[in-house]
């Protein structure tokens, strides 16, 4: 059984969805991913029968902030474009960054993003996004 820890893990994004590059400075990502359901009980059943429906999914990205960072800015900046037609490329690694591998891919919208500044502590930035359309899991 092999044990994977976080820092194993990584981001890669594009905010064109042409080619992704890995997010430095990541600190952790989260994604949940939710499958809708439609009531399909017959009349007189005495038990409900239900079949899966649409998927989505939403999540998070921290980052220590590094303006020099390699793809940071196109990442954080990624929030101020409107009339988003969701073409940004993500990527989520639970270890390595071969692409296709271990992964879960989607195109998605940075919905929000959030930077602090505390004295004594390292600056940190949150994403949160939305997947729109396929999400695809490579998790082996």
């Amino acid at each position: 059984m092999a044990i994977l820890r976080g820092e194993q893990g990584a981001v890669q994004f594009d905010a064109a969805g042409s080619t992704n590059a890995t997010i430095v400075g990541t600190r952790s990502w989260s994604l949940t991913t939710t499958k809708e359901t439609l009531d399909v009980t017959d009349h007189g059943d005495t038990f409900r029968s239900f079949v899966g429906s649409l998927i989505s999914g939403s999540g998070t990205v921290e980052l220590v902030y590094d303006p020099d960072a390699t793809g940071q800015a196109a990442f954080l900046e990624d929030v101020l474009t409107t009339a988003d037609g969701a073409d940004a490329t993500f990527e989520l690694f639970t270890t390595g960054t071969t692409s296709g591998t271990d992964s879960i891919s989607f195109a998605g919208i940075i919905t929000d993003m959030e930077i602090s500044s505390t004295v004594g502590e390292l600056v940190v930035v949150s994403c949160n996004f939305i997947t729109s359309g396929t999400i695809t899991g490579n998790l082996e």
